[in-house]
């Protein structure tokens, strides 16, 4: 009875440490993947959706979704995920992902991007669990102390009625 005991504990033990590091690893794949597709781009960025829908939460794609066809809206003014207009190949080994940290029951994880003259910036990346996985759901720009707030349902009426005014 005691050795099986010993093995639960082991497994759960395993469990709990690995967890942090699974959510790292998803951020860590996430940005290797998107980085690369955002860089090579030629102004019109074309990740696979099911790629996309794989580390990223259904609640933020539909509100992307649902911002990107509001005609001259001004609550996404540059790339969700990273904060930037535009991406060089050059910067992407300076991508570093932090440990994630516990918050209001899902991970935070801090995230340094590369940019020009060997720098970085960082941008901190909320994520909950969504059918067993880590999936992002929020992205701040910590360096510029600056957020695309996607989810504020008054900005995104405020846009649409500005749009229906405009047309």
């Amino acid at each position: 009875m005691r050795p099986l005991c010993v093995v639960l504990i082991m497994l759960l033990i395993t469990a709990c440490s690995s967890d942090g590091d699974n959510t790292e690893k998803r951020v860590a794949d996430f940005y290797a993947y998107y980085l690369n597709v955002f860089a090579n781009s030629d102004g019109k960025i074309t990740p696979k959706p099911e790629k996309i829908r794989e580390y990223v939460s259904r609640d933020t794609l539909a509100q992307l979704d649902v911002i990107s066809h509001i005609y001259e809206q001004e609550i996404i003014d540059s790339d969700y995920y990273t904060y930037a207009q535009d991406y060089s190949a050059d910067w992407i080994p300076l991508l570093r992902v932090g440990k994630a940290e516990d918050y209001l029951g899902g991970k935070y994880v801090k995230v340094w991007l590369g940019r020009e003259n060997n720098q970085t910036y960082e941008i901190g990346v909320y994520l909950k669990r969504e059918n067993g996985a880590w999936k992002i759901y929020r992205v701040k720009n910590i360096t510029d102390s600056y957020e695309q707030y996607i989810f504020d349902t008054q900005a995104i009426e405020r846009a649409k009625q500005h749009a229906e005014n405009i047309k």
